[in-house]
């Protein structure tokens, strides 16, 4: 056998994307090269795997799972996060076959950073026992090698995958987008259920009712978990008694979407919405709606924080009161403190003033207009401009200070502060 395989090759690359990424921060399930990244693990550790096994029943199949499963109870020695990992991945209720084991073991593996442990029972401790073929990877005593080694690099990479996402690896790698919410007390969610292969699958959510609200629970919707309890295999009726039993405290819910963000629906999904009688094509049409009216949405507030690009000089107490007059004073002494100036975006919205760095768009400002209780500007220093704000409601508040900045033009200037001044009925401000 050749000591390269086209699998080693795949591997080192999703491995090279993925070490490289890691230096922004951990990984999570978004990053395009996770999915072929496990899928490519899976292959490797079925290519050779002998699957036939005598029992009482005469030749039956075995998964992968059931080897790495066998060796954390039989092998001393070995690191107590694979063996947690393995007692994780064995006892979770979302997974049903050794398929799904297997992929969750994976991941789980991953983040836990044990993934070359059971390998290296096979290829370092020489405990094959006639698990895989000469033509294997892991069986092949210098593919084995090369395979562990990029384990071990694995293993100094932090992944972060949702775990709890997990009730559809029994049939694909795929996986949906996974919610997690929680509901006012309520005794009736306004949510219809459909029960098809053990799974609770949303057919109806009344209009107005709390599921409905901003579109958290939608048709086509899976409920994985309620009040931390997994309802896979749940009989009708259930989910009702549970919500009797729970009365009084917030719903929390983990919720397999039916669609992803584009509107284009989860393909896990597809049978059981079809089992329902539900209209597929029908449901996307409307996901899409909703995805290009939330996208437009989207857009035209990310327009409304473009903003005004100015620089932030810093700020000073100007005591109990947040009158008008204490700006003239305020602009001198901030100006007088020589701090350096900052770059920011001063966006002025319907609600209230906010100031992102320019750099990175971080809020380092936030105050609403309720909180504001003058702006306005010094004759001498036009191209200068600043608001009082309080600690709260300023027809409340006992402190405020003052947030100087400097325009790029004096009309700059000047067109900020006809901004706030529509944005609260209270504002004096002179120029």
């Amino acid at each position: 056998m050749s000591i390269s395989d086209p699998l080693i090759k795949d591997l080192k690359g999703h491995i090279l994307e993925a070490t490289k990424a890691s230096f922004n921060g951990p990984l999570l399930d978004t990053q395009p090269f996770i999915l072929p990244l496990c899928q490519v693990l899976e292959a490797i550790f079925r290519k050779g795997l002998n699957n036939a096994v005598h029992s009482a029943f005469g030749l039956t199949k075995r998964d992968y799972w059931s080897w790495v499963e066998k060796t954390a109870h039989t092998s001393a020695g070995l690191q107590g996060c694979f063996k947690r990992t393995v007692e994780a991945v064995a006892t979770n209720q979302s997974v049903t076959t050794p398929q799904g084991r297997g992929r969750l073991f994976i991941r789980h593996a991953l983040k836990s950073k044990c993934l070359h442990v059971p390998v290296e029972t096979v290829v370092r401790m020489k405990c094959n026992d006639g698990v895989y073929e000469e033509d294997s990877i892991i069986g092949n005593e210098i593919l084995g090698e090369i395979f562990l080694s990029l384990l071990y690099q694995c293993s100094h990479i932090d992944f972060d995958p949702k775990l709890e996402n997990a009730s559809f690896l029994d049939e694909t790698w795929q996986l949906p987008i996974y919610q997690e919410y929680e509901l006012v007390p309520c005794m009736d969610l306004g949510v219809y259920l459909g029960h098809v292969s053990g799974r609770a699958v949303v057919v109806r959510v009344e209009d107005g009712s709390v599921a409905a609200e901003d579109n958290k629970i939608e048709v086509g919707d899976v409920i994985d978990e309620a009040f931390g309890i997994c309802i896979n295999g749940w009989r009708r009726g259930r989910v009702s008694s549970l919500l009797r039993q729970k009365r009084g405290l917030p719903v929390s819910l983990k919720v397999i979407k039916g669609h992803y963000a584009d509107g284009s629906v989860y393909p896990g999904i597809v049978p059981l919405l079809q089992r329902l009688h539900l209209d597929v094509n029908s449901l996307q049409e409307q996901f899409r709606e909703v995805a290009l009216a939330e996208s437009q949405e989207t857009s035209l507030i990310n327009n409304q924080l473009e903003g005004q690009t100015v620089q932030y000089l810093g700020s000073i107490s100007v005591g109990s009161s947040g009158d008008v007059s204490k700006i003239e004073h305020a602009v001198i002494a901030v100006s007088n403190q020589n701090r350096p100036a900052i770059g920011v975006i001063l966006v002025t919205g319907e609600i209230g003033v906010q100031t992102l760095l320019k750099t990175n768009r971080k809020m380092i400002l936030n105050h609403s207009y309720t909180e504001i209780s003058s702006c306005g500007r010094r004759n001498d220093m036009p191209d200068y401009f600043a608001y009082i704000a309080g600690d709260t409601s300023c027809s409340i508040s006992s402190h405020f200070m003052c947030y100087v900045f400097k325009a790029v033009t004096v009309e700059q200037s000047r067109d900020i502060l006809l901004t706030l001044a529509d944005g609260f009925h209270r504002t004096h401000w002179a120029v």
